[in-house]
């Protein structure tokens, strides 16, 4: 019965993750000027690669999302998950310490500048994408041996 309830609450904790994902990429794909600009805020990218950043990003979001909720691939799922995480973090950091003000672009709930409300939020889709990683890889273990 424990085994169920984890395997049941694992699934949901991964659906709600999935879930947020896809509708921040939704986001940023529904409105591709204005997540551009916020991209070309940042000026980490030539201009010439802007445009196609602001294109990729919301679909490597969205379909780890998608494929998260759909149980296919989730160790796959979430270590893109952790990768987009941890890089979206260090570039607010980064922004945030070249005294940057600017929109960060996150496309979850509202508009907010970049700064330690932004990085501790990825800090915490970070932590929760990789504590999935973990109890996804805990139970891949337990059933191989």
């Amino acid at each position: 019965m424990a085994g169920k309830l984890n395997w049941i609450l694992l699934r949901v904790l991964q659906a709600l993750l999935g879930g947020l994902f896809i509708y921040a990429g939704l986001l940023k794909h529904w409105h591709p000027e204005e997540f551009a600009e916020a991209v070309r805020a940042y000026q980490l990218l030539p201009d010439v690669l802007v445009g196609l950043a602001a294109a990729v990003i919301p679909w490597l979001e969205m379909a780890p999302g998608f494929f998260l909720i759909l149980g296919f691939k989730r160790r796959s799922c979430l270590l893109l998950l952790i990768v987009l995480t941890g890089a979206f973090m260090t570039v607010i950091l980064v922004s945030l310490a070249r005294g940057l003000k600017i929109d960060c672009g996150c496309g979850l709930f509202f508009q907010r500048q970049v700064g330690l409300v932004a990085a501790l939020e990825d800090g915490v889709f970070l932590a929760w994408a990789a504590a999935l990683y973990w109890w996804e890889l805990r139970q891949a273990r337990f059933t191989t041996t």
